[in-house]
């Protein structure tokens, strides 16, 4: 990835940013920092043109953690791990913000759909646990916390919606360390699932169908809603936070992750294969179809299909860029494709490729097969007297035969 712009924020024992997010219209970079408690806010455009601007400073009570856009657009959300939470206003920033108490604090925050809604993840209390606490958002912005915390485990952190599903997704840090998944309002629909690292920030794909999970042990976790799997990448560092790019309600496109024990950001691209040309063979030979997948990917596997694409099978062993297949008669019109899989991203399909076979040209019959077998090449004064003789013969057989009848 190159870098096209950098904010120096100051000394670094005197700065600890946690969060980043841009406002929903993309025109406003946010960044919220637990040393010193507060959040700023730059002009986006300014930003990626490397020519950063004078930020709004916005400060508050410390230890802010987490960002979150609300869906609708008005409001940006802070989690601090003291109170209290806030709800800044996109068009004005430095409007004095309307803010709540979250009982222990606040690690991770986030919208559901439509920004009537918002998360915050805290910490174990004795009236009923740690877990997520909803926020109903009115139309003019007023803030109501629900009564009650829906229960996912003692150490709660980051916090993710899945729209795709209509569920709220939390890690837990704690005994055990999980994540876990309900409908709001529903504290009997939660379903855990144990994994074995500590799991921080979390974020949604832009369909919804995958959550993935920063864990400190160095691996992304990957809740997959579409084929009810929790696979877990090793990304070979201190994983803090995980970010999705792509269109909205579609897959992915990028998932950029930071590693603390490294201090890089990792970037996983979604994979493009090459074209691929079609192929023409003479029956009995062998062809090999070849291409270059680019970017991230975790396993390649090669598919048939002799019903004109209706349906594929995968071809054993063909886990490579290239493919070779015997080319018989019967593989005339056969297709073949590739497929990219990870479990970032939803399966890249290559354009099929039509396999022609042609038959082996049979040899043409000589004029005269009796002569070409001899091999022996007669003038052409020798060859009328033979097709006489050969003409008289017949005609001389032909005479005996009838008058025998």
């Amino acid at each position: 990835m190159t870098q096209v712009s950098q904010i120096d924020f100051g000394p670094a024992a005197s700065f600890n940013p946690t969060a980043v997010e841009f406002s929903p219209d993309g025109a406003q970079l946010w960044v919220s920092f637990y040393t010193p408690g507060e959040v700023r806010v730059y002009d986006a455009a300014a930003v990626i043109a490397g020519t950063p601007t004078v930020p709004v400073v916005l400060t508050g009570g410390g230890g802010f953690v987490d960002l979150a856009a609300g869906a609708a657009g008005r409001y940006m959300y802070a989690a601090t791990l003291f109170n209290p939470q806030y709800q800044f206003s996109i068009a004005n920033p430095a409007a004095t913000p309307r803010t709540f108490s979250a009982p222990s604090g606040s690690r991770g925050v986030a919208s559901n759909s439509d920004g009537s809604q918002i998360f915050f993840t805290v910490a174990s209390r004795a009236v009923d646990g740690g877990g997520v606490l909803a926020v109903s958002v009115a139309a003019d912005g007023t803030l109501t916390p629900d009564a009650t915390v829906t229960p996912t485990g003692d150490v709660p952190w980051g916090v993710a919606f899945s729209a795709a599903e209509g569920r709220v997704v939390s890690s837990n840090s704690g005994t055990p360390t999980s994540v876990s998944g309900f409908n709001p309002g529903d504290p009997s629909s939660v379903r855990t699932v144990a994994l074995p690292c500590g799991p921080r920030l979390l974020n949604a794909s832009p369909s919804g169908t995958r959550i993935f999970v920063a864990c400190l042990t160095g691996g992304i976790a990957v809740v997959n809603y579409v084929t009810n799997s929790v696979p877990l990448f090793d990304a070979g560092g201190n994983i803090e936070s995980v970010e999705t790019y792509g269109p909205v309600g579609g897959d992915s496109q990028r998932v950029y992750a930071t590693s603390g024990a490294t201090d890089e950001v990792l970037v996983f691209t979604k994979p493009t294969i090459a074209p691929i040309p079609a192929q023409t063979v003479r029956e009995g030979g062998s062809v090999t179809f070849s291409t270059t997948v680019k970017d991230f990917w975790q396993t390649l596997q090669w598919q048939s299909s002799s019903d004109g694409g209706s349906t594929w099978t995968d071809i054993a062993a063909a886990d490579r860029e290239s493919l070779t297949v015997d080319a018989p008669l019967s593989a005339n019109g056969m297709q073949y494709r590739l497929v990219a899989r990870s479990a970032f991203f939803d399966d890249v399909v290559s354009s099929p490729i039509v396999l022609t076979v042609t038959p082996t040209p049979v040899p043409p019959m000589p004029a005269n097969p009796a002569l070409a077998a001899t091999g022996v090449e007669l003038p052409s004064g020798m060859l009328l007297g033979v097709a006489l003789m050969v003409l008289g013969f017949a005609a001389v057989t032909i005479r005996s035969r009838r008058r025998a009848s």
